[in-house]
């Protein structure tokens, strides 16, 4: 009986170490981006999350498709469609990965794509505010504020209000 309980410990050793980790998937993954192969390597990195969800490269992993998705070069996805996916793994970075290094520009890139891409500019206003909440002292910080005050304004609206700004304060 003795032997059987070793053997099969030795097999379950042998298994476990078989798999890749998720360095070397987080890696993999990479490669295909760098092959061009977008919907692959989205696939990789959900697998990484999924497979690892405690671990910092579940967070990387989520952040990468947000900047896949963001950068609009996912096949058969459309312009707008691949804006929301990005938004929503920001979003997954921030929530599930409060503490990762990159949360506070997860929650920020959200709502920058909120305003900038998608023209949803309530949704990007709470954005905004939660991250001025959450990280007053980001490096950050400053640009949300500004993007709050020049929400929705075209480029010659806030040049204007720049200049009328600058004619006060002499």
């Amino acid at each position: 009986m003795k032997s059987y309980f070793v053997f099969f410990s030795l097999i379950t050793l042998f298994l476990a170490g078989c798999g890749k980790s998720e360095k070397d998937q987080f890696e993999e993954a990479n490669r295909l981006v760098q092959e061009k192969k977008y919907s692959a390597a989205i696939s990789s990195f959900e697998n990484i999350a999924k497979e690892f969800p405690t671990s910092d490269f579940a967070a990387k992993a989520f952040y990468e498709i947000a900047k896949i998705y963001q950068a609009g070069i996912v096949p058969g996805v459309d312009e707008t469609a691949s804006q929301e996916k990005a938004v929503e793994f920001y979003q997954k970075v921030f929530v599930n990965y409060p503490k990762f290094e990159s949360a506070p520009s997860a929650l920020f890139m959200s709502g920058f794509i909120q305003a900038n891409n998608l023209g949803k500019y309530n949704e990007a206003t709470i954005t905004y505010q939660k991250f001025l909440q959450t990280f007053p002292n980001n490096e950050l910080a400053d640009d949300a504020k500004v993007e709050l005050d020049n929400m929705g304004l075209s480029p010659e609206e806030i040049i204007a209000k720049h200049q009328t700004q600058f004619t006060i304060k002499k």
